[in-house]
């Protein structure tokens, strides 16, 4: 059975994708400022029904360099 959502290693991570729809590193790294300090400013019992540690944000990042590298391929292609 796979652990992944939609794709992603967990649902924490495939929830940023989604809301947060990063079109580059550093979106998520926006994205991660973002979240770190909504969770600051919220009371410790709402807190508690939040996982941010369980996102994945490295897995995030590769995204685009995934991106990136397909780009580049695509550039190097003769027409």
């Amino acid at each position: 059975m796979s652990n992944t959502y939609n794709g992603w290693t967990n649902r924490e991570t495939w929830l940023i994708n989604v809301w947060f729809a990063p079109e580059s590193k550093a979106d998520v790294q926006n994205a991660r400022e973002q979240i770190e300090s909504d969770i600051e400013g919220i009371p410790q019992y709402l807190q508690d029904f939040v996982n941010d540690s369980a996102i994945n944000w490295d897995e995030l990042e590769a995204h685009f360099e995934d991106d990136a590298e397909e780009s580049e391929e695509e550039e190097a292609e003769p027409d």
